[in-house]
């Protein structure tokens, strides 16, 4: 288990890049970091790496302080955004570094998965593409046999056959062996498909930790038809977001449910019938549009 408390870090004592972070990741669950840019992702990772020093709060992995923890960081590996690959080393070579440093190497499962990719290990590094050597970075770091893989923006630079796999990968491993994977990542369709929560983060605070489930199954977009067209939208403002009127056409975003939603409307429709009606699923890029501005609103309601 990770636990992540009230960790802040300022750069120069200037820039804060988090503020009073505070979080519980459970063993064998995947979680995706969002958020802009500058919003504090890779700070954070390398915060539970034991790169970065933050100034107040700690992050703890299996309960030991994660900081100058030589024993803890062997259980964690690091993907950095900045590739780290040596340059004039082959894939094999940096096999051999990595079963230095993690006991539980795995040489036959990086082979295997090198070969699967047609991915050269006796090439020079300097040689491969951008794409290549995330696709390497990949392997390596799921081989390294340890208990947390951190990846920040991994996916960043793969063409769609390359990043499918990688994510397969990730999810392959996850599977297999209970481990606990956290990856950032700009991409919301990436998050959707390998994650089982996500957590937010804005301002260098973290405004939002859930499940994907319950994120989803948190908003509803409806289309209606009516009898008759519509003049406002000001009577279901009070339980519809981003509601419009196109004619006889009423589409809006709800976090009531389909039944209760229907309950409403004859309310206050009166003499107008719905003659078609249906909810459509909404995107993880909407739904976090929503839940970004729903947080937002509590935060200035409690101001």
């Amino acid at each position: 288990m990770i636990k992540i408390d009230g960790v802040s870090k300022r750069y120069d004592n200037r820039v804060q890049s988090l503020k009073n972070v505070t979080l519980n990741i459970k063993k064998g669950s995947v979680l995706g970091l969002i958020g802009t840019n500058g919003a504090g992702k890779s700070t954070l990772l390398r915060i539970m790496s034991g790169i970065f020093k933050s100034d107040k709060g700690d992050v703890y992995i299996d309960g030991e302080r994660v900081f100058e923890n030589d024993r803890i960081k062997a259980k964690v590996t690091f993907v950095s955004d900045e590739q780290y690959l040596i340059p004039h080393f082959t894939l094999t070579d940096m096999a051999k570094l990595y079963s230095r440093f993690y006991p539980n190497f795995s040489k036959e499962k990086f082979e295997k998965m090198c070969h699967d990719i047609n991915l050269d290990t006796h090439r020079k590094i300097s040689t491969f593409s951008k794409g290549m050597k995330r696709q390497g970075e990949v392997i390596l770091s799921i081989c390294s046999g340890s208990d947390y893989l951190f990846f920040d923006e991994t996916f960043d630079g793969l063409d769609p056959i390359a990043r499918d796999y990688a994510k397969r990968m990730i999810a392959d491993t996850v599977a297999e062996s209970g481990r606990t994977v956290v990856l950032s990542s700009h991409n919301l369709s990436d998050i959707e498909t390998i994650c089982d929560s996500v957590c937010l983060i804005d301002g260098g605070e973290l405004i939002l930790h859930k499940t994907i489930d319950d994120i989803v199954a948190g908003w509803h977009k409806y289309q209606m038809i009516f009898s008759t067209p519509l003049e406002s939208v000001e009577i279901i403002e009070n339980f519809a977001t981003l509601p419009q009127i196109s004619g006889k056409l009423l589409t809006f975003i709800s976090s009531l449910e389909e039944e209760e939603v229907s309950k409403k409307m004859k309310l206050i429709l009166g003499d107008n019938k719905i003659i078609y009606s249906e909810c459509v699923p909404l995107t993880l890029e909407e739904i976090f549009t929503l839940e970004v501005k729903r947080v937002k609103e509590k935060a200035g309601d409690r101001k």
